[in-house]
């Protein structure tokens, strides 16, 4: 079932892409061209070195959730691309992303439970409703989320657009920012009105039934494992209230494009990704674009690192700081969040159950053994899991080819309207 299908069905189709990618979409590749950059991509850390072409290094590791007390909607000028963009590098990243499109969506279909586990994330989503309570507000919500990738991917920018408008690239990540502005402006309206910091009232959630033997396997998979006690503790996010953290912060913002993006790099053969350093930087430097129209301060813009080296050390210690601990410390509202789009998901492809996801959080993306989750899998689960890294993963693209990724146009006009700035 590929692009014409989803026309035909509606909007709700594209989750396909997010977070199961099986039936249209391009697998990854070892890359035919790798020579040597045309032109190199850094930052500083030197202050008195910043200059329009020349950007600040994102903060420190251990300076990172300072980010959580600074707005992470911040203003961008004509809706631009910043100053410090490489369009051929940025162009690169574009063409890896496109031939290994199965790959980073698989990526991103994983990292997504990552992302929703973020105390700040989760609370703005189960404020709207949408993505935690019902299937199809959340598989809708993908499906945007898809719709934009594929522009991000595939609307290559040679040079600095004359203007925003028309620009499909800018005019998406735009539309992401305002949706952000008006549901950030409407939670502080309600604080205020209610002089309560929890914007979200347990009783929404009082009446849902989990899946709890599913959960208790994934908790017992974990604790067996040989993670070490210090990735298992809660990160500290600190003790102010939360009437003091905007939402849509900059720590939020940043954490849910580094789990975004940042696992074909660190950790791309775990998603059948075989790349040369050249390719993932690219691709590195293709997320710090999209995270500064995103609205990220270049300090807690996770991509801007001062080599590859350094991107994946920082990438590493925030899996190992945030990811991980996480999941050991997976909260109830994470948790129903995470079924709903998980049935979300299966309203278009019910291949993919809970059990598997879990499955596939704790042996691709935390790496450990997961016998108990393993099995509560039923044969179809079995199966379907064996099918993915034994075909999909490694032939998918020869099976596919480009056929998803080169209707982009007609998707972005079913799947978003630009909106401007009021």
């Amino acid at each position: 079932m590929c692009i014409d299908d989803c026309n035909k069905m509606g909007l709700i189709c594209a989750p396909v892409f997010l977070l199961i990618a099986l039936a249209c979409a391009l697998s990854s590749a070892i890359p035919d061209n790798c020579q040597s950059l045309v032109s190199q991509f850094t930052c500083t850390t030197n202050p008195d070195l910043i200059t329009s072409k020349l950007p600040a290094c994102c903060v420190a590791y251990e300076d990172y959730i300072s980010g959580r007390y600074v707005d992470g909607n911040t203003p961008r000028v004509d809706i631009s691309f910043p100053t410090w963009i490489n369009y051929d590098l940025m162009a690169r990243g574009q063409r890896f992303a496109r031939e290994n499109w199965f790959s980073i969506g698989l990526a991103v279909a994983i990292g997504r439970a990552a992302i929703i586990n973020d105390p700040d994330v989760i609370d703005a989503a189960m404020f709207t409703g949408h993505i935690s309570f019902t299937p199809r507000g959340s598989a809708l919500n993908m499906a945007g989320f898809a719709a934009k990738a594929m522009v991000w991917y595939q609307d290559v920018q040679t040079s600095k657009p004359l203007s925003a408008e028309g620009n499909d690239f800018l005019q998406s990540v735009n539309r992401i920012r305002w949706i952000h502005i008006m549901v950030a402006r409407d939670i502080e309206a309600k604080r205020r009105r209610t002089k309560v910091a929890d914007v979200v009232e347990p009783s929404s959630y009082a009446n849902i039934t989990l899946n709890e033997r599913a959960w208790q396997a994934f908790g017992k998979d974990l604790n067996s494992s040989n993670i070490p006690p210090e990735q298992r503790s809660p990160y500290v996010l600190g003790n102010e209230p939360n009437m003091s953290i905007p939402y849509f912060n900059q720590h939020s913002l940043s954490y849910f494009m580094l789990n975004a993006f940042a696992y074909p790099i660190l950790m791309g053969d775990v998603f059948g990704i075989d790349a040369c350093d050249e390719d993932l930087w690219a691709f590195n430097h293709l997320a710090g674009v999209i995270g500064y129209t995103f609205g990220l301060d270049d300090k807690f813009n996770a991509a801007l690192q001062e080599d590859l080296f350094s991107a994946k050390e920082f990438f590493r210690n925030v899996w190992k700081g945030y990811v991980v601990p996480g999941f050991f410390n997976i909260s109830l509202r994470a948790k129903i969040t995470i079924e709903n789009f998980m049935a979300g998901t299966r309203l278009h492809q019910p291949s993919w159950t809970l059990e598997l996801y879990l499955y596939r959080i704790l042996t691709m993306l935390i790496n450990v053994p997961a016998p108990n989750m393993y099995n509560l899998l039923t044969k179809q689960d079995r199966m379907n899991e064996d099918n993915l890294k034994r075909d999909l993963i490694t032939v998918g693209r020869t099976y596919y080819g480009e056929n998803y990724t080169t209707n982009w146009a007609r998707a972005r006009n079913t799947f978003y309207t630009p909106i401007k700035n009021m």
